[in-house]
């Protein structure tokens, strides 16, 4: 249909023919001005300004995004907030732990020093009251043993006494001399005071025979035995520094 037309009307096929030479003659012109800017050039290059996107209007993304990227930071303050409470908890009760555990061992040595004590005073209790046994039990033989001693002792004396007691008497009647006129059977206890030697202190009579002159010439007699004979052990002496004897001379 359009070649029809165009079969009609040449002048018009012409007018196209026209246009498209001119079109790539404008066309031809287009690119060679192309390849000649393009060529180097001693002029400096004069900077453009590229307007920058990020100075554009933020819209509903970018406050989402900035929202999120706000969200997760405070998630991250909180959760590093979080863990420095977390660790400080930790290590309040690892030093709580600690003083627990420390106070746990004093107590236990303190209960340890407590027990070595309490069993160091046994043991010294033990040994007081053995030592105490001990020495009651030394005390007791001892004193058995000195009543033994004393009782020996005493037997000795009561011995030495009743012999030397004798021979004193003797030896008393020997230097007795019946006085003129004194009458017989008359009879008087004497209490005698002696020296360790036998030396007389003193001499008088204590239970009077009833006549004075019998009495003095007793105590006269005894004083003229002096030295009276005294056991030669030198411990029965007190048995002899007092004593008393009944004289009553021979008819």
């Amino acid at each position: 249909m359009l070649s029809a037309k165009l079969r009609r009307n040449p002048g018009r096929i012409r007018a196209i023919v026209y246009a498209v030479l001119v079109h790539a003659a404008v066309i031809g012109l287009a690119v060679i001005g192309f390849r000649w800017t393009m060529a180097p050039s001693s002029e400096p290059v004069q900077a453009v300004v590229v307007p920058d996107q990020a100075a554009r209007k933020p819209d509903a993304a970018d406050n989402r995004r900035a929202q999120e990227e706000e969200e997760a930071r405070k998630k991250a303050e909180a959760e590093k907030r979080r863990q420095a409470e977390l660790k400080k908890k930790q290590e309040e009760e690892q030093a709580q732990q600690r003083l627990i555990t420390e106070r746990k061992k004093k107590e236990a040595e303190e209960k340890e020093q407590q027990k070595r004590a309490a069993e160091l005073e046994r043991r010294n209790e033990k040994k007081r009251r053995q030592k105490l046994t001990e020495q009651s039990l030394q005390e007791q033989l001892a004193a058995e043993e000195k009543q033994r001693t004393d009782a020996a002792h005493a037997a000795r004396a009561a011995t030495a006494v009743d012999k030397y007691r004798a021979l004193i008497r003797q030896r008393v009647s020997q230097s007795w001399n019946r006085p003129v006129g004194v009458a017989t059977g008359l009879k008087c206890v004497v209490s005698v005071r002696l020296a360790p030697g036998g030396e007389v202190f003193s001499a008088r009579v204590v239970r009077s025979s009833g006549n004075e002159i019998f009495d003095r010439s007793v105590e006269n007699a005894v004083r003229k035995a002096a030295p009276l004979p005294l056991p030669e052990d030198p411990t029965l002496f007190d048995n002899f520094r007092e004593i008393e004897f009944l004289f009553s001379p021979k008819e």
